[in-house]
C-alpha cells in the first residue's frame, strides 16, 4: 500500500524567490545595514501525519527536526532566506503487521518580515515561502510525493545575544501533514568598510615662516698710523685725586598694571552618528562601528585637552512606526551615546540628551535614502581649544 503526503500546489514559482535572494541589496548612503548576510541553524520537534488510507496507521508522528539556513537583509524590516530541513521519520504499521517509516526532507526559500519594534528586546518575525519536499522510505512502506512544491508560513521572534549573534525561535506550518517548532541561533559578520566608517581628516601642514638669524659682524681692525718719534721733556705735576661724589637715589617703585584675564573663546563642534551603521536595527544598542566612532571622539577630546562647557545629544528617527515609539527610540539612543561617553572619561554632568522622534526630518521620508538620513544622533560639543576636533 502506498502512502501519499497531501501538500498544496505552489502558485508562486520558487525560482522567482531564489532569483531575488541572489540579487544585490540596495543599501542606503553610509550603508544603513550594519549586518547584511547571516547564517544559522536550529533544532526542534516536527509533527508528521502521512495519509496511509485504510491500510497504514501512523504510530509515531513526532521526531527531531534539524534546519540550516542563510539569509540577507534587503531593508531594515525585510530579509530573504534559503534553507535545508530534515523533519525526521514518521513510523507506520499495517493490519498485516507490516512496519516501515517515511523520512521527510525539504529545501526552500522564504521572505522574513522583521517588526520595526521590540518588546523587552524580543523582535517579532513573520515568514512566507515555498518549499520542495523529498521523502524516502524505510521497511515495507512504499510512499509517493503528491506535489513537488508547497507554500508555507511561520511566526517567530529574535533576541540579540551580542552585536553579531541572535537567538531565534519559530513555528512553521507546511500543511496538515507537516509542521515544526525549532530554536536556534544565527550569526551575522558585520561589514566594515569605507561605507560604514567616516574617513578621518588629516591635519593640514602649513609652511613655517623662515627664521631670521642675526650673525654679529667682527669688530673692525684698528688702523695704526705711525708718526715720527718726538723727544720731549716730561713735566710731571702731582695732583691729588678728586674724591668721588656719591649720590644716593631711591630705587623707583615698580609700576603694576592689572589686566583682566582674557575670557575663553568657546566654539561648537558638531558630529553625527548614523542610525543605520552605528546602532542595531530598531534598537538603542551600539554596533561595533558606533562604539569605534565614540571611542575616537572621546580620545580626541582628551588628547586636545578641551575645556568643555556643554555637550548636547539629540536623537532622531524616520517616520516608520508610531510617533510615541519613535520618540522613545530616539531618546534611548541619545542616552546610550551619553552613557557610553561617560565610560570613556567624559563628565556626564555637562551632557544633555533629548529625543525628537520623527519631528525634525532632514530628508524625504518617502524614500529609503531619505529615511536613512533621518535616522541619526547629533552631537554638539561646546568648548575651547586651539586645535580642531576631527569630524
Amino acid at each position: 500500500m502506498k502512502t501519499i503526503t497531501q501538500q498544496k500546489i505552489a502558485i508562486i514559482p520558487c525560482l522567482l524567490l531564489f532569483g531575488s535572494l541572489t540579487a544585490p541589496a540596495q543599501a542606503g548612503p553610509l550603508g544603513n545595514l550594519a549586518d547584511e548576510w547571516y547564517i544559522g541553524g536550529s533544532l526542534g520537534q516536527s509533527n508528521m501525519n502521512p495519509d496511509g488510507g485504510n491500510t497504514w496507521e501512523t504510530t509515531s508522528d513526532t521526531d527531531i527536526a534539524k534546519k540550516i539556513y542563510i539569509g540577507k537583509d534587503i531593508s531594515p524590516q525585510i530579509a530573504l532566506e534559503a534553507f535545508w530541513a530534515d523533519f525526521g521519520k514518521a513510523k507506520l504499521t499495517s493490519d498485516g503487521n507490516a512496519q516501515g517509516a517515511v523520512n521527510y526532507k525539504a529545501i526552500g526559500a522564504n521572505i522574513a518580515y522583521k517588526a520595526p519594534f521590540n518588546i523587552a528586546g524580543v523582535r517579532p518575525i513573520a515568514k512566507l515561502g515555498v518549499a520542495k519536499f523529498n521523502n524516502s522510505d524505510k521497511g515495507d512502506v512504499n510512499s509517493e510525493q503528491k506535489h513537488m512544491l508547497t507554500i508555507f508560513g511561520g511566526l517567530g521572534a529574535e533576541y540579540d545575544l551580542t552585536d553579531k549573534l541572535k537567538l531565534r525561535a519559530e513555528y512553521e506550518h507546511y500543511d496538515k501533514d507537516i509542521n515544526q517548532f525549532n530554536i536556534g541561533v544565527n550569526w551575522s559578520p558585520q561589514v566594515r568598510g569605507n561605507s560604514f566608517i567616516a574617513k578621518q581628516q588629516q591635519p593640514i601642514s602649513l609652511p613655517q615662516a623662515p627664521q631670521i638669524v642675526y650673525v654679529p659682524q667682527p669688530a673692525p681692525k684698528p688702523i695704526i698710523i705711525e708718526k715720527p718719534m718726538i723727544i720731549e721733556k716730561k713735566i710731571i705735576i702731582h695732583k691729588p685725586a678728586p674724591k668721588p661724589i656719591i649720590i644716593h637715589k631711591p630705587a623707583p617703585k615698580p609700576i603694576i598694571i592689572h589686566k583682566p584675564a582674557p575670557k575663553p573663546r568657546y566654539r561648537v563642534v558638531h558630529k553625527t552618528l548614523s542610525g543605520g551603521s552605528h546602532f542595531a536595527s530598531g534598537s538603542a544598542q551600539l554596533t561595533f562601528d558606533g562604539k569605534d566612532a565614540l571611542n575616537t571622539l572621546a580620545q580626541d577630546m582628551h588628547n586636545q585637552k578641551l575645556s568643555l562647557k556643554s555637550i548636547q545629544i539629540i536623537g532622531h528617527t524616520d517616520s516608520v512606526g508610531s510617533d510615541q515609539s519613535n520618540r522613545t527610540l530616539s531618546s534611548n539612543r541619545a542616552n546610550t551615546v551619553a552613557n557610553y561617553l561617560a565610560t570613556r572619561g567624559i563628565n556626564r554632568g555637562i551632557i544633555r540628551t533629548q529625543g525628537m522622534g520623527e519631528s525634525q526630518p532632514i530628508a524625504d521620508n518617502n524614500t529609503n535614502q531619505g529615511r536613512a538620513q533621518n535616522r541619526r544622533v547629533e552631537i554638539a560639543i561646546k568648548g575651547s581649544s586651539r586645535q580642531v576636533i576631527r569630524r
